[in-house]
């Protein structure tokens, strides 16, 4: 009797246990991992940026402001009484401010990065101490100009600067360190620069913060490991700029350069069972916070296992379409637009396979995601495409739309949803979608 009761005891602790809000530590880690590497552009600057002893056998250069943190101080006289007279002469005479004044003032947190040809070679010159002195920086020499293929093959290879800069935080000036991995190389990406300086002109400079964060946490008694990002253009993780992967087996880790689609701050996971919702994240990324949902045997997902979210949304003609109109079919959604050549491309093929299978067992839905309904409608009647369409209008910001609720962002995108709502197959070729329909039906 005593061990029947222990039994129930610590079935109820672990039913308890899963039933908690988390916090998950994180910890940077180098690199991109298993995130598709960003960059930000850096401008031509419209502001005189300062800046002294730049070595004089460069022949000639320009000098771009990368943003760590933007209107990071806010300066007046309240702001000066209360972080008290130290602080304030030292904030005051790191940024040249004119304390006589005291007028409101923003002052930007930014790293000078300096590129330009020396001796025919193109390099790069990274402010790393933040004192405006690029005469002790290391000199980083790059191949230039490379085609696009050899540039993809060289990113990983470009050098990581390890810089230092001071921001401001509960009214002190603190001191943090970022590594930054300076580009010149564009890729095919189409990129003027609308200014008269030819010299402007003629260089391009990208970067990125290679750090991403990893934590673990238990759930019901599984593991899962913890990557996060964000996005590598920025030092901070705000919490609509986030992207991240669980993974519960380390030998297949998802990743984002596989197709693999990731959590964002606001979605909800299922672990056995169980629903819980990614709420939010510290500004620096240590530390991020799950709140428990509920119970639910159909987790909900976008990816290939999950059920898809519930949802409804408008034909053209703005009747409703939902799943539960066709409970015993399989569904093949087809995103795409009227701008998309491939999508245009794929038409008879989707034609094909939509008169291969039984109207009472397969459903067709097109939904375009396009900026005018009539187009879209002239469109469709004039290349026969007897289906079901849904219309997202692409100039109107929807969180509810298809588009936002299954995170699509390449066109076409097709997903295949079984009876059940448990999505089968997301971006599988026409043949591979054809075989899985037949082995189903």
């Amino acid at each position: 009797m005593k061990q029947l009761i222990y039994i129930i005891f610590i079935i109820l602790i672990g039913c308890n246990n899963s039933k908690t809000d988390f916090t998950a530590d994180l910890n940077t880690q180098d690199g991109y991992g298993i995130f598709r590497p960003g960059n930000v552009i850096l401008w031509p600057s419209q502001d005189s940026l300062n800046y002294r002893n730049v070595p004089k056998d460069i022949n000639e250069y320009v000098v771009r402001s990368l943003p760590l943190q933007a209107d990071q101080y806010f300066w007046n006289k309240y702001v000066a009484k209360e972080i008290g007279k130290d602080q304030f002469e030292k904030i005051s005479k790191h940024y040249n401010i004119d304390t006589t004044t005291l007028s409101n003032k923003y002052i930007d947190c930014e790293v000078l990065i300096l590129i330009g040809t020396q001796q025919s070679k193109r390099i790069i010159i990274v402010d790393s101490d933040n004192d405006g002195d690029f005469g002790d920086e290391k000199i980083f020499e790059y191949e230039y100009p490379l085609n696009n293929q050899k540039q993809k093959e060289i990113q990983s290879a470009l050098p990581q600067v390890l810089t230092q800069y001071e921001y401001f935080e509960n009214n002190r000036v603190k001191t943090k360190e970022i590594k930054i991995k300076p580009s010149p190389y564009k890729g095919s990406l189409g990129l003027t620069f609308n200014t008269e300086n030819q010299i402007e002109k003629k260089y391009y400079l990208f970067a990125s913060f290679p750090e991403f964060k990893k934590g673990n946490i238990n759930l019901n008694g599984q593991d899962l490991e913890i990557f996060v990002s964000n996005g590598f253009s920025r030092v901070n993780y705000p919490n609509g700029e986030v992207s991240l992967f669980l993974a519960s087996n380390i030998d297949s880790l998802p990743s984002e350069l596989k197709g693999d689609i990731p959590y964002q701050i606001g979605d909800v996971f299922n672990v056995k069972g169980h629903d819980y919702l990614i709420d939010s994240i510290t500004n620096w990324g240590d530390r991020l916070f799950i709140k428990y949902v509920g119970l639910n045997s159909k987790s909900t997902g976008i990816n290939e296992g999950f059920y898809i979210p519930k949802f409804k949304a408008k034909r053209l003609d703005n009747s409703i379409f939902e799943l539960e109109h066709y409970p015993n079919n399989y569904i093949l959604l087809d995103f795409w637009g009227t701008w998309c050549n491939p999508c245009i491309k794929l038409i008879p093929e989707l034609k094909q396979i939509n008169s291969e299978f039984s109207k009472d067992k397969f459903v067709l839905v097109s939904v375009a995601f396009d900026n005018d309904p009539k187009k879209v409608s002239n469109f469709i009647s004039k290349e026969n495409m007897n289906w079901e369409h849904i219309f997202v209008n692409q100039n109107k910001q929807d969180r509810n739309s298809l588009i936002e609720k299954l995170k699509v962002t390449s066109f076409p995108t097709t997903i295949l949803i079984a009876p059940d709502g448990k999505i089968i197959a997301r971006d599988k070729t026409m043949d591979e979608l054809r075989e899985i329909l037949k082995n189903a039906l």
